[in-house]
């Protein structure tokens, strides 16, 4: 989990090659099945913005945020609250 992550971190930045964020989509989703929190998370924030490796799905995104948060990932915690807050990929939850 942990190389591929890594491997979708590059193709997400740039590093050593072109930016590809249908590939950094795609090795990030195999980390984040895997349990990767980094990379839910950062799968989570992809799905949030149309074109970053495919249609925006707030639902999805939601889920996955909440996957990272409950593994202590204190971005994904920050997020996931702001997200329970806007309404975004759920419904609107002041007490989360």
């Amino acid at each position: 989990a942990q190389a591929q992550y890594d491997l979708g971190m590059l193709h997400a930045d740039g590093v050593g090659g072109p930016q590809n964020y249908a590939e950094a989509r795609r090795l990030l989703g195999l980390a984040a099945a895997q349990g990767h929190a980094k990379a839910q998370y950062k799968i989570g924030v992809m799905l949030c913005v149309h074109g970053q490796g495919g249609p925006a799905n707030h639902a999805q995104a939601r889920r996955l945020v909440e996957l990272a948060a409950e593994q202590g990932l204190a971005q994904a915690q920050y997020n996931l609250g702001a997200m329970h807050a806007e309404g975004d990929g759920g419904p609107q939850n002041h007490s989360e």
